[in-house]
């Protein structure tokens, strides 16, 4: 049986409101950097965008990288020395999107957000990058319109081959 959508209505921000920040950088560390230290690592307001629920708690994250950076404030070192970049673009990279209920919608709201951010900010597009094995999130970005735009191997070591994946803006 699937899911009910998400029937309660939530705000979308970005920046992140303060109060919220520390709910959102866990939730996002704990989707994307399973394994980081006990201290949740800081990250920038002004690269995320947070679905806040009526109670004002966090139901969603995405985090978002661009020329002046992402959304963690301070990469550890040995982090910088293994993690492999993917190609430059001009597009607004979606850096990790982590959801506390999938199947609710929360996540696509975030997409759309992101895509109002690239329009906004001259950004021709949308890119995801994404572990070719994990196959439901290849799949949702690709029902949000993604196209895959190439394949490496990318991000960490152990991550295997990561498809870049990406959906134009207009900008």
């Amino acid at each position: 049986m699937r899911k009910s959508r998400q029937v309660h209505p939530l705000q979308i921000r970005s920046p992140i409101p303060a109060a919220a920040l520390p709910a959102a950088a866990a939730l996002w560390w704990g989707g994307v950097g399973p394994g980081w230290p006990r201290q949740v690592p800081e990250v920038r307001a002004s690269h995320g965008i947070v679905a806040l629920d009526a109670r004002g708690e966090v139901q969603g994250v995405a985090g978002l990288r661009d020329g002046a950076g992402g959304f963690p404030a301070h990469v550890p070192l040995l982090a910088r020395l293994a993690f492999r970049a993917a190609p430059a673009t001009a597009d607004l990279v979606i850096d990790g999107i982590v959801v506390r209920e999938p199947g609710q919608g929360v996540g696509r709201l975030l997409i759309e957000a992101a895509g109002g951010h690239a329009r906004a900010g001259g950004h021709p597009g949308l890119r995801v990058e994404v572990a070719a094995r994990n196959h439901t999130a290849c799949a949702f970005y690709r029902r949000l319109g993604f196209a895959e735009i190439g394949r490496g191997r990318y991000g960490w070591p152990w991550s295997g081959e990561v498809l870049l994946l990406r959906r134009p803006e207009g900008a």
